[in-house]
């Protein structure tokens, strides 16, 4: 409803200032809804409403400011952050080069960002953030919101350096307390239970997890043959004779730590990685070490790249529904298990016992590596030769 118009001998006063005709004052009403005293000077009252409204009630008038704004912005600032998003998330991609699966998760959030952030990047405050993680992240646990907020920075520092927006809120926001991991170490007697009972497929992955300390991703592509060790590439290379009982080297380039130079790991083929992977070998025609042949049903992974190789998701459940069939840590419950990820922590802690330094083996940044050597312009750390007898 229109407000009421105002007498024609008030017409010249401000917005929300109004005379008494009753005790002969000005009052001017304020945002919380309040009436103060002017006084009985017109001129005064008239120079302090035009003040007070002027810094508390800035939408209210017209000014070189308020035309800017409304126009967009000198740099798009007042324009909605939705129609940002995209290009700052293209730019984020372009310049950090997510792995596959981090750039899914953004592909994900930024269709929710677009959807919420339709308010002027430049009014963006930390009660926008709450408000983002309450409406799509209000029951997920402290790390999916830890990632979801991490995110809104990374997209946020990309808009304040094209003066999109005056500072980032999303770095004020207080991260969630995250608990200490509760899975309980898998040991070597359950690494040998779980062994015993499961599928080829799976036989060789837990295998080359435990001798090369590496994760399901990394296992899950290691290539029978490569002609020359590359970027993005895990595979073998073989020599044309052996050497000092050494077959060749497994080169391995690790995806979560991909752009930091430990992330390219050179371990020696011995006799019980060599042994694995020529057991591996059956009557599927698969390049890929760890392989199956998949139900013709099931739609290929994005993980992979052959209609034989394993994902890494599959190989993880694999690894838990044969971990129940063997009974391990069957009495806790299903979150507190070892998942094929701790054969990592099992391989490192046997390598230690055996006084071997696993860091550099297993793509960590701070690792000392014994040496480096340049392939294809790519540094590689290679590890010195060490097995592990899980028999």
């Amino acid at each position: 409803m229109s407000p009421r118009p105002r007498k024609k001998e008030y017409r010249n006063l401000p917005e929300y200032l109004g005379y008494d005709k009753s005790k002969g004052v000005y009052r001017l009403t304020l945002i919380t809804g309040k009436r103060a005293d002017m006084g009985k000077d017109r001129a005064i009252a008239i120079a302090i409403a035009r003040e007070y409204n002027y810094q508390m009630r800035p939408e209210s008038r017209i000014s070189i400011n308020s035309l800017i704004r409304a126009s967009g912005g000198i740099s798009g600032e007042a324009l909605p952050f939705s129609e940002h998003a995209d290009h700052l998330l293209q730019r984020a991609i372009k310049e950090e080069q997510p792995a596959t699966d981090t750039l899914d998760k953004w592909n994900n959030d930024i269709e929710r960002v677009k959807k919420y952030f339709t308010m002027p990047a430049c009014d963006i405050e930390l009660e926008h953030v709450n408000g983002y993680i309450n409406e799509y992240h209000a029951e997920a646990s402290a790390n999916v919101q830890n990632r979801k907020i991490a995110f809104l920075s990374k997209l946020f520092s990309y808009a304040v350096d094209e003066s999109l927006m005056f500072d980032n809120p999303a770095t004020r926001k207080k991260k969630k307390r995250v608990e200490g991991k509760t899975r309980r170490r898998l040991t070597l007697p359950d690494f040998n239970k779980i062994h015993a009972i499961a599928e080829p497929f799976l036989r060789t992955a837990m295998d080359l997890a435990l001798q090369t300390t590496q994760a399901r991703l990394e296992v899950s592509r290691i290539l029978y043959n490569i002609p020359c060790p590359k970027n993005g590439v895990c595979g073998c290379v073989w020599f044309e004779q052996p050497a000092n009982g050494i077959y060749g080297t497994l080169f391995i380039h690790r995806q979560k730590v991909q752009h930091k130079e430990a992330s390219h790991v050179a371990i020696p083929i011995g006799p019980e990685l060599k042994r694995i992977i020529d057991e591996s070998r059956d009557n599927v025609a698969s390049p890929y070490v760890v392989h199956r042949i998949r139900d013709r049903n099931n739609k290929l992974s994005k993980e992979v790249n052959h209609p034989t190789q394993v994902a890494p998701d599959y190989l993880s459940r694999s690894f838990s529904e044969t971990r129940d069939l063997a009974g391990v840590a069957a009495h806790l419950p299903e979150k507190e298990r070892p998942t094929f990820h701790e054969i990592r922590a099992l391989a490192a802690h046997l390598f230690s016992v055996q006084g071997i330094n696993p860091q550099a083996r297993m793509a960590h940044s701070d690792a000392k590596s014994t040496q480096i050597y340049t392939e294809n312009h790519l540094e590689w750390i290679a590890v010195p030769h060490a097995e592990i007898k899980a028999g």
